[in-house]
């Protein structure tokens, strides 16, 4: 009797093998499954995935298919595009709590202060042009956020871990991203305004703070075809960065004062003296009129 080794299956029936296993652990058996797997085409990836979905739905109904799916790093733009237009895709609802779909952790848990951005900072420079917003995770956000069949993403999700992550990494496109999706400062005690405190960085902390504050200064990548690329000013105007890398700043209208995102408190002046970021002291008590304890008044004066 002649005995089939699994490896000399064909790559078809391994591929139906894997999802109906269901199995996170089948890849990793040997080399030339890991190969068979990960060359797999996003239907095959996408059929996987939703067979992951209603095994753990039949655990925890309260997420929809798109939580759980992103929660995958196997899950891409493409995976997820064949996920929905798969017969098999089940209703597109969103989470049973928060009424929208999920961020998952995976997005922005390698976030790190790049080499430019840990040298000594100008002023008036919250970062040296270090990020720009072709940097991932920002393409998938912006189709996560533009998908019309997509139940809305929630950008405080996991207490604002999105936010805080960016905020300690410095990347500034991502920061104006997550705000403008209505990710608030004010999660897990206002821990991205701490981060931005810790980090001296001025302009981030107004970022965080003021709605109609001044927008950081960043670079966008050419274009494949040479067009100028659009970014935002200081003042919140959009420069034009053309070839010459000379950015061109418009007149921005007047607007309308907006409330702060966030009140100032005397922890978060209190911080600033610790970390002797003495431009954000003197911001917070001169145009925030935080009005310092006595500790921090002593260690105020002990820095001086």
């Amino acid at each position: 009797m002649e005995f089939t080794n699994i490896i000399s299956l064909p790559v078809e029936l391994l591929y139906e093998i894997h999802i109906h296993a269901l199995s996170p652990s089948f890849p990793m058996v040997c080399k030339h499954l890991y190969a068979v797997c990960n060359s797999a085409s996003a239907s095959i990836h996408a059929q996987y995935l939703i067979g992951r979905y209603y095994e753990y739905h039949a655990r925890t109904p309260r997420l929809g298919i798109v939580s759980i799916v992103l929660r995958y790093p196997l899950c891409s733009e493409s995976v997820l595009e064949a996920i929905i237009k798969s017969p098999g895709c089940p209703p597109l609802k969103p989470d049973a709590r928060t009424h929208m779909t999920e961020l998952p952790r995976r997005f922005f848990r390698n976030l790190s202060p790049r080499p430019t951005t840990t040298g000594k900072r100008k002023r008036d420079d919250s970062q040296p042009c270090a990020w720009t917003d072709d940097d991932d995770p920002l393409p998938f956000l912006r189709y996560l956020y533009n998908h019309s069949h997509i139940p809305r993403p929630y950008a405080d999700s996991w207490d604002g871990y999105a936010l805080t992550k960016a905020v300690h990494a410095e990347f500034i496109p991502l920061v104006q991203f997550l705000l403008e999706q209505d990710a608030s400062p004010k999660a897990k005690n206002a821990l991205a305004v701490m981060v931005a405190i810790r980090r001296k960085n001025l302009p981030l902390v107004r970022l965080l703070i003021e709605r109609d504050g001044p927008q950081q200064f960043y670079k966008r990548r050419k274009t494949d075809e040479g067009q100028p690329s659009i970014s935002t000013g200081w003042d919140g105007s959009l420069n034009e960065l053309r070839q010459t890398g000379r950015a061109t700043t418009g007149v921005s209208a007047k607007r309308r004062k907006l409330g702060d995102r966030v009140l100032v408190n005397q922890e978060m002046l209190k911080t600033a003296a610790q970390s002797d970021a003495r431009d954000i002291v003197e911001y917070f008590i001169q145009e925030k009129g935080c009005v310092p304890d006595m500790r921090t008044v002593l260690l105020m004066g002990a820095i001086e």
